[in-house]
């Protein structure tokens, strides 16, 4: 490894933030500018280049402190260490409370910082922060620009939703959570499923896993490894890898027949059962008859809980909820249901004789013992 570029100012950071770089200038420059431009927070910039070409480290050679970012330092790897070897070099260097992993094809906005901090201490469960952006689905409106777009979500600071896992485009991790379970995996082949190992090891670790709904930060895909002619041999090798350490994930529908009551008790315990089942690798696919206008998210705060975004929902009309509730789970095609659980026994049997359509196993939503059972079976998780 070559020696540390190294631009240094004497304020304490709050966050080290480590930018993995390798070639793609065209990414790397403006992502660099806008980091530069948005951050507010106190913190020093770690660069690991992972033995880009020699315009891309004049460069980075280049990159000096501006605003909150009081010191900058290259990290230079002479060869592609791969993502996870990449990240640990940064990791091993940094010493602040809070260490931001982050890709170099991102667009940043103000604010975009101090709202995963608000997040992430929030609350002592709260482990791993990843920001709203395109990558999970929100796009600003043909016309919005970016910085428009993320003071439209203003209004929602301070909240999160828990999350199956994190993504490791731009993820927040507290001093805590690397102290107890380490680095990324170098296990891993150069890159994917790295960030999915480290979260289901935090959550491991007594973590949680959740989103700022208040910060955005827009995610040019995949960027870097576009390029690689081994991209898809890498990517089932490690999914293989993980699925054999993890097991796969689950696909659940979960009819409700009855309709809810927002703010009940009741609700109140079918959400946190709900919860328990999504929190073990699983999507949980929620068909129900629900008041008008509301969405899952209104349901899990009408209860003062924190909602869970691989619970999925769908409305159900208030008169043959039963039939409809069968029609969607019959009409999925595109990645099937593992387990269908049943809200009753008529229900549960006229869907088993229909297993040829759906292949799903079913069972009852009280049986917890057939439930655990045949989950297991799906996911192949090594017990």
């Amino acid at each position: 490894m070559s020696p540390v570029t190294c631009h240094v100012s004497p304020e304490r950071p709050v966050c080290d933030l480590i930018l993995l770089s390798w070639n793609h200038l065209e990414q790397t420059q403006p992502c660099l500018e806008s980091l530069l431009e948005t951050t507010r927070v106190p913190c020093r910039l770690f660069i690991v280049d992972n033995g880009s070409e020699e315009d891309v480290r004049r460069f980075l050679a280049t990159v000096t402190p501006r605003g909150a970012i009081k010191e900058v330092a290259v990290l230079q790897n002479e060869t592609n260490q791969g993502f996870p070897r990449g990240m640990n070099r940064g990791i091993m260097a940094s010493t602040a409370p809070f260490v931001c992993l982050l890709n170099n094809d991102l667009r940043f906005t103000a604010g975009w910082l101090q709202e995963m901090l608000t997040v992430a201490t929030a609350h002592p469960a709260i482990g791993v922060v990843n920001p709203t952006s395109n990558t999970f689905g929100n796009h600003p409106p043909k016309g919005m620009l970016l910085q428009a777009y993320a003071d439209s979500l203003k209004p929602s600071g301070g909240r999160y939703v828990e999350v199956g896992m994190c993504t490791g485009f731009c993820m927040l991790i507290k001093r805590d959570v690397l102290d107890r379970i380490g680095g990324l995996s170098e296990e891993v082949q150069r890159v994917f499923f790295e960030d999915e190992d480290f979260c289901m090891r935090a959550q491991r670790g007594g973590y949680r896993c959740v989103v700022a709904s208040a910060s955005y930060v827009y995610h040019a895909e995949h960027q870097s490894v576009r390029s690689l002619p081994e991209r898809e041999a890498l990517f089932a090798r490690n999914q293989r890898w993980c699925h054999r350490k993890w097991g796969r994930w689950v696909r659940v529908a979960w009819p409700r027949l009855e309709p809810v009551v927002p703010g009940s008790e009741e609700l109140r315990r079918w959400l946190q059962r709900l919860v328990a089942v999504s929190r073990r690798r699983t999507h949980v696919y929620v068909y129900c008859v629900m008041p008008a206008r509301i969405t899952g998210e209104a349901l899990f705060r009408s209860v003062d809980l924190i909602p869970y975004a691989d619970i999925h929902w769908a409305a159900l009309p208030s008169r043959w909820a039963s039939v409809a509730a069968a029609g969607l789970i019959l009409k999925r095609r595109k990645k099937p249901f593992d387990l269908i659980a049943a809200p009753g026994t008529r229900w549960g049997q006229w869907m088993h004789g229909l297993r040829w359509a759906h292949h799903a196993d079913v069972v009852l939503q009280g049986d917890e013992e057939q439930f655990e059972r045949l989950w297991q079976r799906r996911s192949r998780y090594p017990s």
